[in-house]
């Protein structure tokens, strides 16, 4: 029989049931079926060379076998590199029966126009002579001269990173940072690109290249409505009704959220229905899969790292655990990406998943 192409409901949930004792039953949050593990894996940080696409082949295959079943990258992280690494430690462990393809849950991203290895010196020439020559963009669909949503784009992008990771389907992939495209264009034009991209997307998912898709932006989803770059959760499921109806694939959002950046969770600046909500909000009352990234701020958190996460879960070891527990127990998120290219890293930042996450009790508790 051959190896499904994507990941499953039952297959998740058998991997979950796996961890059973491993890991506390409430690490693996659930989804529409799906099972995934409230600690997903990034793989967005670190230079251009084969060192680190050794270590996140290896950390990624050791996080698999810990109890994480879901995985994130972009195909332009670090020049495409991070998706071949992913592919690679994916092959390897369908290969070897370290894992099954129902049971994990892959993501990747499309919106940047990706480089082959390593920058190149002429950015420009560049994108002119692989995308723009061979009709895959024009130069008005260029925002910040790098980033585009142009639906001939996106087919080229998707076949590129099933390529690279080594698979016949994507669970889930993102726009990437559209907020890039907003903040250059009026906003019936962004409108209009989000819905070919969207309808791209479907397309896509009918082909059977992804399973569904989402945004994952950095700034739009938590700054205040009426500038650049926000994005409001309750437009882009409209956009989706509207190129598809109720039964759009348009399923996932992500964004970063940690104890320096909180807005997801303070900041009612989304629509869902007559009401004004938080972007958590938004994703819960339109039951999307709710990622966030950035727990540790790129590490930048450990400069000044908050006094409530010190005191207040004083039984983790240290700050990087402490930063998972407290995302991973945020209402509303189904899982936390955490960079991690180092096995020892790992190894720390997945006794998380020995721990129930906080209850809304304990949580709000912390703040005193």
């Amino acid at each position: 029989m051959s190896e499904p192409a994507r990941a499953t409901p039952a297959g998740t949930k058998e991997y979950s049931e796996h961890f059973g004792g491993k890991t506390s039953i409430r690490h693996f949050s659930k989804w529409r079926g799906y099972s995934l593990g409230s600690i997903g894996i990034g793989t967005y940080l670190g230079p251009h060379d084969d060192t680190t696409d050794n270590a996140y082949e290896t950390t990624i295959t050791e996080a698999v076998k810990l109890g994480c079943n879901h995985i994130d990258t972009a195909i332009n992280y670090r020049c495409m590199r991070s998706e071949r690494a992913v592919g690679r430690a994916l092959h390897g462990l369908f290969e070897s029966d370290g894992a099954r393809r129902e049971e994990i849950f892959v993501a990747t991203k499309g919106g940047y126009v990706p480089f082959e290895g390593n920058p190149p010196l002429n950015v420009r020439g560049w994108i002119q002579e692989r995308y723009i020559d061979r009709g895959l963009l024009e130069q008005k669909d260029l925002a910040c001269g790098s980033h585009a949503l142009a639906p001939a784009f996106l087919e080229d992008q998707v076949g590129r990173s099933l390529e690279n990771l080594q698979l016949n389907c994507i669970d889930l992939y993102y726009l990437h940072n559209p907020e890039v495209q907003a903040a250059e264009v009026l906003p019936e034009v962004f409108r209009s690109r989000m819905r070919d991209a969207f309808a791209a997307l479907e397309a896509q998912v009918d082909a059977g290249r992804i399973g569904c898709y989402g945004v994952s932006s950095w700034d739009g989803f938590r700054v205040d409505p009426g500038g650049s770059p926000y994005i409001d959760i309750g437009l882009l499921v409209e956009i989706a009704r509207e190129v598809t109806g109720d039964g759009h694939h348009f399923a996932a959002v992500q964004f970063p959220f940690n104890a320096a950046m909180m807005e997801a969770f303070t900041l009612n600046n989304h629509n869902a229905g007559d009401a004004k909500v938080s972007a958590l909000g938004a994703a819960s009352a339109y039951e999307l899969l709710t990622i966030t990234s950035a727990p540790l701020l790129q590490a930048k958190l450990f400069k000044s790292f908050p006094p409530f996460l010190l005191d207040g879960l004083a039984q983790f070891g240290s700050k990087a655990e402490r930063a998972i527990q407290f995302v991973r127990s945020i209402p509303g998120v189904h899982s936390v990406l955490v960079g991690m290219s180092d096995p020892l890293h790992l190894a720390e930042n997945m006794t998380v998943s020995h721990f129930d996450p906080l209850t809304e009790e304990e949580l709000f508790a912390l703040f005193g």
